[in-house]
């Protein structure tokens, strides 16, 4: 569990749902409660600054997760099947990006990773088609619209 220090550095770290290395890069501050989104805007924020930080990428409910009022019991209870989306959306963003789950790296290599690998609308579909916050990630409509 990564805490955060006085100083705003984290301690340890970072675990990450694979697919939300695809929407930390679209986040418009848009979530689930003010602090969900107030956790979101301070994860990335700290890994723009801090670029080398490591990541553990994970297929289950993450640091981001950690404030999402949906989450009980460590797992998403948005609704009836959202833990096992999640966990599908997971394992086929591993899958396209060549990683096992645990697996640690540093931020900006993953992230230049994700960029690298998911170019088409093909790919984002796949991962991105049912999420409800498709229509506000401007990471998904950049990549939707340069690919048609």
């Amino acid at each position: 569990m990564i805490k955060i220090l006085g100083n705003g550095e984290y301690s340890d770290k970072i675990k990450i749902r694979a697919h939300h290395l695809l929407c930390m890069q679209g986040y418009q501050g848009y979530g689930y409660s003010s602090g969900f989104e107030k956790n979101m805007d301070d994860i990335i924020v700290y890994l723009e600054s801090h670029p080398q930080h490591p990541l553990e990428v994970v297929k289950e409910a993450d640091a981001i997760c950690s404030h999402c009022p949906y989450l009980k019991d460590g797992h998403c209870n948005k609704s009836v099947n959202s833990g096992l989306l999640m966990e599908k959306m997971d394992l086929l963003v591993m899958k396209k990006l060549d990683i096992d789950n645990r697996e640690e790296t540093g931020a900006r290599n993953i992230f230049l990773r994700v960029n690298e690998v998911f170019k088409n609308q093909k790919d984002l579909e796949d991962v991105c088609g049912d999420c409800s916050w498709r229509n506000r990630c401007l990471w998904l409509l950049s990549r939707i619209q340069r690919d048609e």
